[in-house]
């Protein structure tokens, strides 16, 4: 879901439109993506006002995902925070890269240091010396972004990651949820034969214009991507669901395999609970719990 969490109907056009014009087969001259200019974006924080204990001394950061708006948050979150609090965290739940009320929508590696300052603000303020992160979806790349090309493994203990996106993941699942099945090309696919539409893209959708940030060509995606993506210290464990109708190919673009890391499936976990997907996976009382215990492990 790395292209697929934020693709939208006008990037679809705008690239239906370009293949039609340059034909599948051309290759169309890079015109400027690269210099497309993708905006930071703002910042929803919450207040710091709660106290760790030595039972949990660390405080906890969740990053949810770019699914929905900031308006439904309280609601997708709600189950997860209620749980993780009454364990007895201080959880903080924060949200940057905010564009059009949508998360995660401004250019990464500023959203990457919002993190990182929240996290600054959150250990002078609790006076901790660490913190855990939890994050979904979108907010996993951020997180990683924060932890390995920001350098912001030293003040994490925990890295807790729920259908993260990590790589092989083509983008299809988005095109299928709109509608679009057996299309002869990925949106990640589409954005590296045609460059260019990087730009389109900015000029007409500024929220979607980090889309071009998550090619493999890229920098951005470079920095977090290439070689080892979990960071020494820091304690990594993820949870993602082979119902994934988002990050395709399922259990394959959200399958976190690297030394150390804690992996698991959803379905291999709770074979008994109700089938979730890549977004509801995170509101499931299932899941809170399973949080809940790797932040104790």
């Amino acid at each position: 879901m790395r292209i697929a969490a934020k693709f939208t109907t006008a990037l679809i056009s705008a690239s239906m439109v370009a293949m039609v014009a340059v034909g599948p087969a051309a290759a169309a001259p890079d015109t400027g993506s690269g210099a497309a200019v993708v905006p930071a974006g703002t910042t929803i924080e919450p207040s710091i006002d709660c106290t760790p204990d030595s039972a949990h001394p660390r405080p906890v950061v969740v990053l949810p995902g770019a699914d929905g708006t900031t308006s439904d948050t309280a609601t997708q979150w709600n189950t997860m925070l209620t749980t993780v609090r009454a364990a007895g965290y201080c959880a903080f739940l924060f949200q940057g890269g905010v564009i059009n009320g949508n998360r995660w929508s401004g250019d990464i590696p500023s959203a990457a240091q919002q993190v990182a300052d929240f996290v600054t603000e959150v250990r002078q303020t609790t006076g901790a010396d660490q913190v855990d992160l939890v994050a979904h979806s979108a907010g996993t790349i951020v997180a990683n972004h924060f932890l390995k090309a920001l350098g912001g493994a030293p003040v994490v203990a925990r890295a807790v990651l729920l259908t993260p996106e990590a790589r092989g993941c083509d983008g299809a699942g988005f095109l299928s949820a709109l509608g679009i099945k057996n299309s002869p090309i990925s949106p990640v696919q589409m954005l590296s034969a045609l460059p260019f539409l990087g730009t389109v893209l900015a000029a007409i959708a500024p929220d979607k214009a980090n889309l071009v940030q998550m090619l493999p060509s890229s920098p951005v995606y470079q920095a977090v991507f290439n070689g080892q993506i979990t960071q020494p210290g820091v304690h990594y464990s993820v949870l993602s669901t082979r119902n994934d109708e988002l990050a395709t190919p399922a259990s394959v673009c959200t399958n976190l395999t690297e030394p150390g890391v804690n992996m698991n499936f959803y379905e291999d976990l709770f074979p008994g609970a109700a089938p979730v997907g890549h977004s509801t996976l995170r509101s499931s009382p299932d899941t809170a719990n399973w949080v809940a215990e790797q932040l104790q492990a």
